[in-house]
């Protein structure tokens, strides 16, 4: 199985206006590198907690149909499509009523409808392929508190030197620990 991004967010997790303001910056030179350091902080977030932030798209492909094909991130906002190769190696859409999708469990799954089982595929890689939007919301505002705290955290560690001194403080593993009730265990 293989999960990729196909669509980035159209916004970043913390609003470039908080990030400045938490590191006491008024003017707008720093701006494309405090950008450039809150997109990789919240990639890196984004990876340690299973989780999109801010909606974006995805792509999931398999090999073949699973008994439960599981989606890479939550929170699921909707599946777009299922698409196949069957035994005849033509392309095809399942159409919807053909799979029930598990928004509820985290980090969320397909699974065949009710009593019916997955078309057969051709042997071939990637013969299945699922799309899907997942995130918190277009904005900033729908992102948990904790995770903000933490990219605010994270990106006060490099444009401050003397907090990266300090690493095993008290103070960095309670940043550390504010991702915990997000993270999605699978």
């Amino acid at each position: 199985m293989t999960s990729r991004q196909i669509t980035a967010p159209v916004a970043l997790a913390v609003s470039m206006e908080t990030a400045k303001l938490q590191l006491r910056v008024t003017s707008s030179d720093l701006d494309a590198s405090i950008e450039l350091w809150l997109k990789g902080i919240t990639r890196e977030c984004e990876h340690q907690i299973g989780r999109a932030l801010v909606t974006q798209a995805w792509r999931t492909t398999l090999a073949a149909f699973d008994d439960a094909i599981q989606l890479e991130r939550a929170p699921l906002i909707a599946v777009q499509s299922v698409s196949y190769y069957d035994a005849g190696n033509g392309l095809q859409v399942l159409a919807p009523d053909a799979y029930y999708v598990d928004a509820v469990t985290e980090p969320g799954y397909i699974v065949a409808a009710a009593g019916a089982p997955w078309p057969a595929t051709f042997a071939r890689g990637n013969a299945v392929t699922v799309e899907y939007t997942c995130g918190y919301g277009d904005t900033d505002d729908k992102v948990p508190e904790n995770v903000k705290l933490y990219i605010l955290a994270r990106l006060c560690e490099q444009f401050d030197p003397a907090t990266r001194e300090f690493k095993a403080t008290s103070q960095s593993m309670y940043v550390d620990r504010l991702l915990d009730a997000c993270r999605v265990y699978s």
